[in-house]
């Protein structure tokens, strides 16, 4: 018997470049031939890997899809410092999110392809949301209320996608056509109410 054990296909995760090899074909095949088309061995061949490195690196082409189709973006770097407009940040917030969708077109249309992948199918909705609400508990976890923290987080992830959602994707032009201050001050006393305050309207 050769030496590689069969069942057991030779992987290349020695080569420094492989896993970014796989996101880059993903990007590319998930661009061309939308998401359900797109298999796992067309993703190898066009990276030029072992299928089976897929699975070493990301598990499956769910995990894979969120790893190559999420944002790219530090929230610490782009985000930080909003402890300087406490305890009214939520304009603030909101202006930084809106700009970062609006100047990063590339960024930008990898979280749209995500959005979309992910109203479908589940394992793709539930990666993205740990994604979105662990981006959004490292920026503003400290300045929320001990009480129901975690529902006030989830409420400003859900308040902040849905205007990103009606913004770049549905486009509605009320909406899409509006100032990013005027939105950012229109939404940013809702984030503050999410943050600190009670559940009285």
């Amino acid at each position: 018997m050769s030496e590689r054990k069969r069942g057991r296909p030779r992987l290349d995760a020695g080569r420094p470049d492989s896993r970014e090899a796989i996101l880059t074909a993903a990007r590319e095949l998930f661009a061309e031939r939308g998401f359900d088309r797109t298999t796992m061995r067309a993703i190898a061949s066009r990276a030029g890997v072992d299928p089976a490195l897929i699975h070493h690196y990301f598990g499956n082409k769910n995990a894979l899809t969120v790893e190559a189709l999420r944002p790219q973006v530090d929230p610490t770097a782009v985000l930080g410092g909003l402890d300087a407009y406490a305890p009214h940040l939520g304009t603030e917030f909101v202006t930084r999110v809106l700009t970062i969708w609006e100047n990063d077109a590339a960024q930008r249309e990898r979280a749209i392809a995500l959005l979309r992948i992910a109203v479908t199918h589940d394992e793709v909705a539930e990666r993205m949301r740990a994604f979105f609400i662990g981006m959004a508990t490292m920026v503003l976890g400290d300045f929320a209320l001990a009480e129901d923290r975690e529902l006030r987080i989830a409420l400003i992830a859900s308040h902040v996608l849905g205007i990103l959602m009606m913004r770049f994707v549905l486009r509605q032009p009320d909406i899409a056509d509006a100032d990013i201050g005027d939105l950012a001050a229109r939404m940013g006393p809702a984030i503050d109410h999410y943050l600190t305050g009670g559940t009285a309207v």
